[in-house]
């Protein structure tokens, strides 16, 4: 997903007009430019009807990435309300056929912590060890190479139950040689397993010094 520097028209219609207003990032697999309106549209209206959130286009199949989604969300006030309707749904169905789980893997979202914006998605099985799964995570970011792992802070992102809306880190041995699932990433508060973890890489460890 990209965001555009200069003013280019969005290309949904809207009533069978064309859409006047500017695109603000165009989708990573069909490459349609669109304005966050028209595809916050096109998100609740497939949230709502419980299927897969398409892109905006009409004549396009694309189905969004939960990045994408979520990134779209950010620039609209709908973001608590878009989420609250995805958690209701099964997570395959807003998620490309490359990156569903099976039942030995997890999905993994992480980014730059200050740059939720460019999150990504990797998975991964959940036999990895720490070490390798976080080697694989910061590569996928590619986050600076010239600074061993040892120096940079990871995080498991989580809900917060005491306030709503919020989330709490939990720090991750970065050197950690049991298994993500020995781990209990993948673990539900309450029992089960969740499909989906939300991984924070703090480069420049902020995080530790806000505590």
């Amino acid at each position: 997903m990209l965001y555009f520097r200069f003013h280019t028209r969005c290309e949904a219609r809207k009533k069978g007009h064309a859409c006047e207003n500017i695109a603000r990032m165009v989708l990573t697999h069909c490459r349609h430019r669109l304005c966050y309106d028209c595809l916050l549209n096109r998100v609740m209206f497939a949230l709502e009807n419980k299927f897969p959130p398409r892109c905006a286009i009409s004549r396009c199949a694309n189905t969004l990435s939960w990045s994408e989604i979520q990134s779209m969300a950010c620039h609209t006030n709908q973001f608590q309300r878009i989420h609250e309707l995805a958690q209701k749904q099964s997570i395959m169905l807003i998620l490309p056929c490359e990156k569903r789980p099976n039942e030995s893997e997890l999905l993994i979202e992480c980014y730059l912590y200050t740059n939720e914006n460019n999150m990504k998605t990797i998975v991964l099985p959940k036999l990895i060890v720490i070490g390798d799964a976080i080697t694989a995570i910061v590569q996928l970011l590619r986050v600076c190479t010239s600074k061993p792992l040892s120096t940079i802070d990871v995080y498991l992102r989580k809900n917060c139950v005491e306030k709503r809306g919020k989330y709490k880190y939990e720090k991750v041995p970065n050197d950690g040689k049991m298994t993500i699932k020995d781990a209990g990433w993948a673990e539900k508060q309450g029992g089960g397993e969740v499909l989906k973890v939300t991984v924070v890489i703090d480069a420049d460890r902020q995080i530790a010094r806000l505590r």
